[in-house]
């Protein structure tokens, strides 16, 4: 950036700006095996529009070898260790037993998690975003892979019709993938990298439905 100067007859002028203009920060000098890294702003959105820029952290030197300021970078790592509370299933009908050739029913909740860390001494969030859900119904059969969450009846969405009787556990896994934003701030940013969590439901118990005559004892 150059700023007007009275030149007061000197000739000599910095080469990246115009006639008139000097050059007003070159910014700090550095050793030949390091580089320059400039300061870190930070303004946040408040009621009546955005605060003055507070300084985060001073320009300085690094050593090629040392590893620059990478907020997404660090949010990956963040997510990666972030404890992740497993998909609660629930199931229709609620009672611990299902029918043979009758639609079963289960359900999952889609809120993300999320916690509130400081990276590089700014504050952010990390969240949890599921992204898939694998329903494996304890009887053999393939996993259903869904996008969603599923719903209780009538809304249902995730079934499994069992075909012969026993017991069963029902056991989901959930794919989760990372995201994160500055503390205050309404976008949220993806993060490479994904976790997985595994719930089960408690045991089943599957029942043969038998149709039987009875005697009419009011002679109807």
């Amino acid at each position: 950036m150059c700023f007007l100067r009275d030149l007061g007859g000197a000739t000599a002028l910095a080469e990246s700006c115009d006639e008139g203009h000097q050059l007003a920060y070159a910014g700090i000098e550095c050793e030949d095996d390091e580089h320059a890294v400039g300061a870190l702003f930070e303004q946040r959105r408040e009621a009546n529009g955005w605060s003055d820029a507070a300084l985060v952290e001073d320009e300085s030197c690094l050593a090629e070898r040392r590893q620059q300021i990478d907020i997404p970078a660090a949010a990956a790592k963040a997510f990666q260790e972030m404890q992740i509370a497993p998909s609660e299933v629930n199931v229709q009908p609620p009672d611990g037993w299902t029918l043979v050739n009758v639609d079963t029913i289960a359900f999952t909740e889609s809120q993300p998690r999320t916690m509130s860390t400081s990276l590089f001494g700014i504050p952010v969030e990390i969240r949890a975003v599921p992204s898939n859900y694998s329903w494996d119904f304890g009887d053999g059969s393939a996993p259903l892979v869904t996008s969603d969450p599923g719903a209780p009846y009538p809304a249902h969405t995730v079934a499994h019709a069992y075909a012969k009787t026993g017991e069963a556990i029902i056991s989901l896994t959930t794919t989760w993938h990372g995201q994160f934003r500055l503390a205050g701030e309404p976008t949220w940013y993806d993060v490479a990298g994904e976790g997985t969590t595994v719930s089960s439901s408690g045991s089943l118990e599957i029942l043969e439905a038998r149709a039987r005559l009875v005697e009419d004892l009011y002679g109807g």
